[in-house]
């Protein structure tokens, strides 16, 4: 059997803070779309992720995942963030 070697495309977006959109608020590259509104989505309206992507086309089942990973891995500072504009 010969393996042949697989040409790999990364095709998810990653976390990325930009000064110049969403205030420097955690984003998902390249399309705007802060992490806050994904994890909102999620805890506060019920929806599954899979639902999330039917709100935002533009992201894949694992760029929500992405975004719901880095908001759990960095809750306090998202909680910190909500009280301080409370």
């Amino acid at each position: 059997m010969i393996l042949l070697p697989i040409e790999r495309e990364t095709l998810s977006m990653s976390i990325v803070r930009d000064p110049e959109h969403s205030d420097s608020a955690p984003t998902i590259e390249g399309t705007g779309i802060r992490v806050k509104d994904i994890a909102v989505a999620y805890e506060h309206s019920g929806y599954e992720p899979d639902e999330i992507t039917q709100l935002y086309p533009d992201l894949s089942l694992g760029d929500v995942h992405r975004a719901l990973a880095y908001y759990y891995d960095n809750i306090d500072e998202f909680r910190s963030a909500e009280s301080a504009t409370a």
